[in-house]
């Protein structure tokens, strides 16, 4: 766990490193979070700590999607693989108060190892939303995100909801977020059992340019 830690504030560090760009119409976003997850396979239970990496990048090129990239590597006792989220997405509503995001993510597992059986790569397609709502007069907001589908015998959930906290910067806001996550997966691809859940607490930072 301290390990996980570390790598988390190694990557806050770096990306408030990074200079701000003076061209308010592109926007920035990376973040880092430590999930503290229970894994679940065929009743065996297992805990893991992983860290969580993303970017996201929004422009004002009409029609064009923004695009966000996330990084998750799994490794319970009784479940393993890379999982990397390639997302295209459209600002459907973005003000003060709420926004929402709707897209497409391609996900690519790598490595999936379940209950000691042979592994296997994947890439799946799934719906992508996003939601956040400020709450007046303070600096929270509350926030919900989700990927959600089923493609060639795979059923995916992937879903995250909690609460940031907002500390403006000069160039950037830094924002402190703390939640719960859980992933319902069915692997059509597993031998055995594809079945796999993870759910638990999270925590991390993000900063915003």
């Amino acid at each position: 766990m301290k390990k996980v830690m570390l790598s988390v504030a190694a990557a806050v560090a770096m990306t408030a490193a990074i200079p701000a760009q003076a061209d308010t119409l592109l926007g920035v976003k990376v973040g880092a979070d430590a999930w503290f997850a229970n894994a679940k396979v065929d009743g065996h239970k297992s805990d893991d700590t992983s860290a969580s990496y993303y970017a996201s990048f929004e422009h004002f090129i009409p029609l064009v999607p923004n695009f966000m990239v996330r990084y998750n590597n799994i490794d319970a006792d009784n479940v393993a693989f890379e999982q990397s989220d390639f997302t295209a997405y459209y600002e459907i509503l973005d003000n003060d108060l709420v926004s929402l995001d709707l897209g497409l993510t391609m996900t690519k597992f790598g490595g999936v190892k379940i209950q000691n059986d042979d592994s296997f790569s994947d890439w799946q397609p799934t719906i992508y939303g996003n939601a956040e709502i400020g709450i007046p007069a303070t600096p929270l907001t509350v926030f919900a995100q989700a990927n959600a589908g089923k493609y060639d015998g795979t059923r995916l959930f992937d879903g995250q909801a909690g609460v940031k906290y907002t500390i403006g910067l000069v160039a950037a806001d830094l924002n402190i977020r703390g939640g719960y996550r859980m992933m319902d997966y069915d692997f059509d691809k597993a031998k055995n059992t594809g079945d796999v859940d993870l759910n638990g607490w999270f925590a991390g930072v993000e900063v915003d340019f």
